[in-house]
């Protein structure tokens, strides 16, 4: 229906053409100027129909365009520790952080960050009928820490949700969770805590497709990029603004941050960090999960982050 609307689209804008051609041009059309005047009047009105009454016509493109802009900003995401998602999105990627593995509590020189230390971000609320999954971006150099990530409902006590092993890049099966509030935490490390909540709503939107997510580099590129096998990664916030568009993401916004607490450390910053300088990123895209998550996964391992 969309495609024959810009087929009649096309035709009225011809003919309004044609009759603007015989107006400048009545030796050749033989039309008065009265006459063109009024059947530019009805094609005009015409046309003006067609457009409001579809205004979903689009001159170029039939890819559907999705309102972005009423996504919280990193800044906001970094300062609150919260992100509330509008009604647009359909999946969320819940980032677990480099380094949650380490105590927030007994270790906090250790951390990427004293905000947002272990998911981001701490405290999530989703429109019932989005899709919500993990992925670990908790990098294993010299130790290996799988996480195992729960979810409880804190009305009933019951765990509704495990993500089962997940090893470095890995991402967890979606899950979609009634409206009610919920408890996030890691088994093996307990200090890992979020919370969740699904507000009820009435209006699902089966033709959302818009995922979004978090993602962390460095601010700046670091002096050492080798990992502790002597691999190189080229990851910071300068490759990631090329990468990310270029694997179909969309950076929405961008929050730059500096946490360096180590007393002991050079530079102040745990080693595994590799700087205490920091971005956040917020991103969106329209993709398919399944691709999604292959990309992530490699965006995830050419980060400097061990």
């Amino acid at each position: 229906m969309q495609k024959m609307h810009r087929v009649i689209t096309l035709h009225l804008c011809s003919a309004l053409f044609n009759y603007l051609s015989g107006c400048m041009l009545p030796y050749k059309m033989n039309t008065s100027i009265s006459y063109c005047l009024s059947s530019l009047f009805l094609v005009s009105i015409l046309a003006l129909g067609i457009i409001v009454a579809n205004p979903s016509i689009e001159a170029l493109s039939s890819t559907p365009i999705t309102k972005t802009n009423d996504i919280p900003s990193a800044q906001s995401v970094y300062q609150s520790q919260s992100i509330s998602l509008p009604k647009s999105v359909s999946t969320f990627v819940w980032y677990i952080v480099n380094e949650a593995h380490e105590d927030t509590h007994k270790e906090p020189q250790k951390l990427m960050s004293n905000h947002n230390p272990d998911f981001i971000p701490t405290k999530l609320t989703i429109q019932e009928g989005v899709s919500l999954l993990f992925l670990d971006a908790d990098a294993p150099w010299d130790t290996p820490h799988p996480h195992t990530i729960g979810i409880t409902d804190k009305s009933s006590g019951e765990v509704v949700y495990s993500t089962g092993n997940l090893d470095y890049t890995d991402s967890s099966k979606p899950v979609i969770l009634p409206a009610g509030k919920y408890v996030v935490q890691d088994k093996t490390y307990p200090w890992m805590k979020a919370t969740i909540t699904v507000l009820a709503n009435h209006e699902k939107n089966t033709d959302n497709n818009l995922t979004v997510g978090a993602f962390l580099a460095p601010t700046n590129q670091v002096a050492n990029k080798k990992d502790n096998d002597g691999g190189t990664h080229p990851g910071w916030l300068g490759y990631y603004k090329t990468e990310l568009p270029k694997n179909g993401f969309k950076i929405l916004s961008e929050f730059n941050f500096h946490y360096a607490v180590c007393s002991y450390c050079p530079g102040k910053f745990w080693p595994d960090q590799k700087t205490g300088d920091h971005t956040l990123m917020i991103y969106s895209t329209n993709q398919p999960i399944d691709l999604v998550l292959q990309k992530l996964t490699k965006m995830v391992r050419a980060n400097v982050y061990i």
